[in-house]
């Protein structure tokens, strides 16, 4: 059976109680059906396409040998975005202090970068400036740190619920609110700092806020992982 032949009908779940019984074809599927917004988290995470990559491949392996680990007691999604949370920070953790992404290799995946919304607006301390040269705006979120960036791209890159960040965090939303809004500020600070270093970046001035969200809907054109059975 082909991945293709797999219909909307079939559930994330019984297509991961179908990788349980080693149908590589389900992983395929569930591939096809997530590998964009978890590309678009780990790219956004990691600030790499080739790091980014590879561990868009890791995640889906672990899907494949955790399958048996999900017990339902999540979504589907908040349970992979949690692995692929993990994975992130794991591939920060190991090139940690070998190399910084500069604003060039921002601009290498512009177009895969954020894209301000233009529909609502939000109090100052909730929104960020919007810059025509999204590469700013994505270097800037290099420059905090990885906790800092791991939320805002879960809220507002990765459109997720207080609730669900809080399964996939295990924090509490409270708590999760409180935090969001301190990263918002240092993202800001650095957003504005690398756009005086920038003279050529296309800014708007405070006043013109918008809430930062995004769709998750960038082709990666990553071929589906070869998985080998343990």
């Amino acid at each position: 059976m082909e991945a293709g032949s797999y219909d909307l009908s079939v559930s994330n779940e019984e297509l991961l109680r179908r990788c349980q019984e080693q149908d590589q074809e389900a992983l395929q599927v569930l591939f096809r059906r997530h590998e964009r917004p978890v590309y678009g988290l780990l790219l956004r995470m990691i600030g790499s396409r080739e790091d980014a990559e590879e561990a868009l491949a890791d995640v889906f392996v672990k899907v494949w040998r955790s399958a048996n680990k999900f017990r339902g007691e999540s979504k589907f999604t908040t349970w992979l975005y949690r692995i692929s949370a993990n994975t992130a920070r794991d591939a920060l953790r190991a090139r940690h202090g070998q190399h910084d992404v500069s604003l060039e290799d921002m601009a290498e995946w512009d177009s895969e970068a954020v894209t301000a919304s233009t529909d609502t607006a939000g109090d100052p301390s909730e929104s960020l400036l919007r810059s025509e040269n999204k590469a700013v705006l994505m270097a800037a979120l290099q420059r905090v740190s990885d906790d800092d960036r791991l939320l805002i791209t879960l809220y507002h890159l990765q459109e997720l619920s207080y609730d669900e960040m809080s399964q996939i965090l295990n924090a509490p939303a409270a708590n999760l609110k409180v935090r969001l809004f301190r990263a918002r500020q240092r993202l800001r600070q650095q957003f504005e700092a690398l756009s005086e270093e920038s003279p050529g970046a296309d800014v708007q001035k405070e006043g013109q806020n918008h809430a930062l969200r995004t769709d998750t809907t960038e082709s990666t054109g990553i071929q589906p992982p070869a998985v080998e059975l343990p």
